[in-house]
């Protein structure tokens, strides 16, 4: 058996099964597979064929292109959600972090650094603010407290074990 016809043999089952998850058939499949054996063939014969990966998914990636060419042409779009659903995503891509975990572990440090905090970071208050509204003696002092709040913070999310699953 010649280069060309083990290739064919190799690639085109990856092709028709990329062409049916996008919504075509077995003919549409062969059609969009041999013009892209004639591409493959045409730019190794001429020098310009660049393949980053195997020639087998470079044939199945050209079979794929030119069936989203030709749907396009054809006036039949489909959103990108559709084509999702055809390509394999994975279900756990688009997972969502726990309900509010930052804000958990900011009430375990107590009530007095979360409204310092939020002074701070939220309401943009500066050191010398922050000291007159909390009481403290300078805005030093302020400062400390700041830095201890976020220690406790920090301590906290160490010792969870949420916080790692959660960014995981």
């Amino acid at each position: 058996m010649d280069q060309i016809t083990t290739l064919y043999r190799e690639a085109f089952p990856h092709a028709a099964r990329a062409v049916r998850r996008l919504g075509g058939d077995l003919e549409t499949a062969r059609d969009l597979f041999h013009d892209a054996m004639i591409i493959y063939l045409e730019k190794s014969r001429s020098g310009h064929l660049q393949v980053d990966s195997s020639p087998v998914a470079y044939l199945v990636g050209i079979t794929k292109i030119l069936w989203l060419k030709g749907n396009r042409q054809q006036g039949k779009t489909e959103t990108l959600d559709y084509l999702a659903h055809y390509m394999s995503i994975p279900e756990d891509f688009y997972t969502q972090p726990e309900e509010a975990p930052l804000l958990e572990q900011l009430k375990i440090a107590g009530a007095k650094c979360l409204q310092l905090l939020q002074a701070f970071y939220y309401d943009n208050m500066n050191m010398q603010e922050i000291a007159e509204t909390f009481e403290y003696s300078s805005p030093h002092s302020a400062t400390v407290q700041k830095y201890k709040c976020l220690e406790k913070v920090r301590r906290s999310f160490s010792k969870t074990t949420s916080h790692a699953e959660t960014f995981a």
